[in-house]
């Protein structure tokens, strides 16, 4: 590491690290330190007993749970944990237990799966997944090794996940946690009854079918319900818990042909209803065939709901845009809820369950505002509008409606949401006032044309002041790929990240564009499932080629200072533009990205695969082009990602050097870290040696 390097990495472990360049002085209260320093909500949830909501705040890497009450005319907000160390220690899937008395949730590991995770290096060991049951003002109480709490509707008790198998304990009762089902399968996804009698959950069979199950604790026996080859989820009961719903997908043969594209059609899903004490079942619904017969889910997770008015509620395309429709429970015909269009991101039923609050980008694709529709049907109304983000939407007890809410200036916060949009913050960071809201850029809202004359959005950051000349350019690529930037602080926290940093790369002078590429969501169905991507032909080029031509023919860039980056799917895009377009950019970092198909995908390889499926796939990865990469790369990557396996990054590097070393390779490997960085303090690492790495390749190049 050279002393620059080294300076700058001692002062990021300090937490006080600076631009050791010079940068414009009415810009200078944005740093690395304070933009990323924005709180990261996620996971909120209201109580369904009274006002009080919570959610996870992590503030600089320090995760803890809040939770907010009424105080007056204003809100009165408390820590249920204390935890004061950035650590990496994730904190998930809170739940209301006990009518509302306590919180559950899951502390340790990581978001990703895969075990147990060491981000620290310990030499005491790593951070593993443990169950907590914690009572505002409170000790916590661990009931050890596992994850997914889910709490009865009636009672203290509550099941979670362990070693894929369901276990039960109680908050009342002092006793441990004992096994409930001993499943040949996976058995996870637990729905509690109504009257807490009965448990659903669904069992992941190693043959590949998807079973449902109900679990009656009176007799203590397990029912199979209409068990099939196909794949059962998202069991919903009736709210009398005389009847269950589910979605059911059927196996396919063309299931393996291509990972990220090839789902614009298939056999249709279907949904189904059970009767539980005859165990009679029949599908009510089936998707036509053709555009919307391949299921897909809301993000959020929302995939079925049941109304008080006995209608079920649920995602389709058969337009090509994610919508919400509603059918009678018994079957009929469906009637579309959420407009034509347009994308859904979340759904939550109102107080009365006869109503639906859903976050959509309907009449502005740049941002994301709450409606409301009756499940039965009708004209939606806009509950949110403007230049701001609202999405994430929860329902108390009380009838309280709370949402996450950001502007581009503004980061996350959860609000309260009155039914005309006004909204009110429920918390305030300790250091809110040091954000420098104000030193932000408002993005603008650009389309352009792809090298095949296809629509890509994207977001221009335009740096403060008037530019003595042409500006160097970053060209900016998300992960996923099914993402979508957003003109404003994005609800989800690595993106959140992202945001934060293009606003600060955008402060030290550097034009950037965020490109919404295909593969994404939120312009439809036919741009999530492109035609010939990823393996299947690296159709994403193109979009990469039409953003450097939009850049090239503004006027106000240099075109020998263009640059790339991205992390995950980003880091793919990267090591595309720079191998595949290597004439057109002069620097790239490359975080966690794949960069060959065939090593990452093992059924590329397996027996009986068409070899043709691998040459395509070879050839749309960037290891391909290795001999014709030039531009200077900084790779970034955890060594402990179990999203993007760290080989990934030593093959293309290794590819680089077999191609003659002609190009300039850095690395910064992050030892036990995963993909998404659990620590803040690499988060900081990982920015800044990106901006060092820039500053010199872009923006002091000559």
């Amino acid at each position: 590491m050279t002393r620059t390097g080294t300076s700058i990495a001692l002062a990021l472990l300090a937490g006080t690290w600076a631009l050791p360049f010079a940068a414009p002085p009415a810009f200078a209260q944005v740093t690395l330190d304070n933009v990323l320093g924005a709180p990261l909500p996620g996971g909120l949830t209201a109580s369904p007993a009274d006002g009080r909501v919570a959610w996870v705040s992590n503030e600089r890497g320090v995760r803890n749970i809040l939770i907010a009450e009424r105080a007056g005319d204003g809100w009165s907000t408390r820590k249920l944990t204390n935890f004061a160390k950035d650590n990496g220690y994730e904190l998930d899937r809170i739940a209301w237990a006990a009518k509302g008395s306590v919180l559950l949730y899951t502390g340790g590991g990581s978001l990703e799966g895969g075990g147990p995770i060491n981000p620290e290096s310990l030499v005491t060991g790593p951070l593993s997944k443990e169950i907590f049951a914690q009572k505002p003002g409170e000790a916590a109480r661990s009931f050890g090794a596992g994850e997914g709490p889910t709490a009865s509707p009636v009672d203290g008790r509550f099941v979670f996940t362990r070693g894929g198998q369901l276990w039960i304990a109680d908050v009342n009762a002092s006793g441990p946690a004992v096994q409930l089902i001993r499943d040949r399968g996976n058995s996870g996804g637990p729905v509690w009854s109504p009257d807490g009698s009965k448990l659903a959950f669904l069992s992941r069979r190693r043959e590949g079918h998807v079973l449902l199950g109900i679990y009656d604790f009176t007799s203590k026996q397990i029912s199979w319900v209409s068990p099939s080859t196909d794949r059962d989820a998202s069991p919903r009961w009736s709210p009398d818990g005389k009847r269950i719903a589910w979605i059911r997908t059927p196996p396919t043969a063309s299931q393996l042909m291509y990972v990220f594209r090839g789902k614009r059609e298939g056999t249709p899903w279907s949904i189904w209803v059970a009767d539980v004490a005859s165990g009679k079942s029949a599908p009510v619904w089936t998707a036509d065939a053709g555009a919307g017969s391949v299921f897909q889910p809301v993000e959020d997770g929302t995939t079925l709901l049941w109304t008080a008015n006995d209608r079920l509620v649920f995602p389709w395309e058969k337009t090509r845009w994610l919508r919400l429709y509603s059918i009678p429970a018994q079957g009929g015909q469906p009637v579309a809820l959420t407009p034509d269009g347009s994308e859904l991101f979340a759904a939550e039923l109102d107080r009365a369950r006869t109503g639906v609050i859903f976050s959509s980008n309907a009449a502005d694709d740049d941002h994301r505002h709450l409606w409301e529709v009756a499940a039965a049907g009708g004209t939606p109304r806009p509950i949110t509008r403007g230049a701001s983000i609202e999405d994430m939407p929860v329902v108390g007890g009380d009838g309280a409606l709370y949402a996450l809410h950001a502007t581009a200036r503004n980061p996350m916060q959860p609000v309260l949401v009155s039914r005309d949009g006004a909204m009110k913050p429920v918390y305030a960071a300790s250091d809110a006032a040091s954000f420098p809201a104000k030193d932000l850029v408002e993005p603008q809202r650009v389309v352009f044309q792809s090298s095949d004359n296809m629509p890509v959005h994207g977001q221009l950051f335009m740096p403060p002041g008037k530019a003595s000349g042409p500006r160097p350019a970053i060209l900016f690529f998300h992960g996923g790929p099914p993402r979508q930037m957003l003109l404003g602080w994005h609800p989800m926290g690595p993106y959140a990240r992202f945001y934060a940093m293009n606003q600060f790369l955008a402060s030290q002078g550097y034009v950037v564009l965020s490109v919404n590429f295909r593969g994404g969501t939120g312009y439809g169905m036919d741009w999530r499932e492109a035609l010939d991507f990823a393996e299947a032909g690296a159709s994403e080029v193109r979009d990469i080629a039409g953003a450097v031509a939009y850049l090239k023919g503004r006027g106000d860039i240099d075109p020998r200072r263009i640059g790339a980056y991205g992390m995950s799917y980003g880091g793919i895009m990267t090591a595309l533009a720079l191998s595949k377009l290597p004439g057109d950019f002069a620097a790239g970092v490359d975080m966690a990205g794949v960069h060959n198909w065939t090593s990452f995908l093992p059924y590329l390889t397996a027996p009986g695969a068409p070899p043709e499926l691998a040459r395509i796939a070879t050839a749309s990865s960037a290891i391909s082009s290795a001999k014709d990469w030039r531009a200077p790369v900084l790779f970034i990557h955890g060594d402990d990602d179990r999203a993007v396996v760290f080989s990934q990054t030593v093959e293309m590097i290794g590819a680089l050097n077999d191609a003659g070393g002609k190009v300039q390779v850095e690395q910064f490997v992050l030892p036990g870290e995963v993909h998404d960085f659990v620590l803040h303090s690499n988060w900081l690492k990982a920015y800044g040696r990106t901006q060092e790495f820039l500053q010199r390749k872009l923006m002091n190049a000559k």
